[in-house]
């Protein structure tokens, strides 16, 4: 899958794309604004998008997640703004919540690919990172 990053904290975005991509997923970026993240979906065409919520250059995840629909990009907010992204849940699939294990993106993106083909993950088998909006 490939899956764009959306992340301004270099560490935590650095550390992301190595947990992916040793998953075997390619990534898109980091980016780390919404304009960067937004260039990044539409020439390369992502399966899916993580965004943090609160980006550089007051840089709004949010408006991201909405600009991604769009384009038809769906979207997981990966970030410590968790009312923030409930009360715009609407925009994306779910919620990785910071601070989170690195370890819990593979099998939290294998849950996401299931439901976006179409299948419903046992419950038990959620990461405890993650939560579903939808």
């Amino acid at each position: 899958m490939l899956i764009l990053i959306v992340e301004d904290e270099p560490i935590c975005a650095l550390s992301t794309v190595a947990e992916l991509e040793h998953a075997g997923h390619k990534t898109l970026g980091p980016a780390s604004t919404l304009e960067e993240g937004l260039e990044l979906a539409r020439t390369g065409h992502p399966s899916l998008a993580l965004i943090d919520i609160d980006l550089m250059h007051a840089g709004d995840g949010v408006e991201l997640a909405r600009r991604l629909r769009e384009l038809h990009v769906p979207t997981v907010f990966v970030s410590a703004q968790h009312p923030a992204a409930f009360q715009n849940s609407e925009l994306a699939l779910g919620l990785i919540g910071k601070p989170y294990n690195p370890a819990d993106l593979p099998p939290s993106i294998e849950v996401i690919s299931a439901i976006l083909e179409g299948k419903r993950p046992p419950a038990a088998s959620l990461p405890r990172a993650l939560q579903l909006f939808h």
